[in-house]
């Protein structure tokens, strides 16, 4: 599928239901969910199904954080996207996750 690298800016902090700590971008670009929206896409067209929420890009900081509070302010950190991958998670306590595809 076509990519284009762009620049991914996280700087707000949140903690999500079920004490999961991440870092937010503030807006998230456009190259980003035009790419979210093509893999949607692409795997409609093949019957896979996908989640309905909505797409929320995040860099998970802290699992099992409930209680925590999120640092004022939150840390800028800039993220230069120059391509995805298919990755396949594992069940276990390690959460272990496959490279199966790189795309640049």
């Amino acid at each position: 599928m076509p990519f284009a690298p762009f620049e991914l800016r996280f700087g707000r902090a949140a903690l999500w239901p079920h004490g999961v700590a991440v870092l937010e971008p503030n807006h998230a670009p456009a190259r980003l969910l035009a790419l979210h929206a093509a893999l949607a896409a692409a795997l409609s067209e093949q019957g896979v199904a996908t989640d309905a929420r909505p797409y929320r890009p995040h860099v998970t900081l802290a699992r099992r954080a409930a209680g925590a509070l999120a640092p004022e302010p939150a840390p800028l950190l800039r993220w230069r996207i120059g391509g995805y991958a298919l990755m396949e998670s594992t069940l276990g306590a390690d959460g272990a996750y496959r490279v199966v595809q790189r795309y640049t």
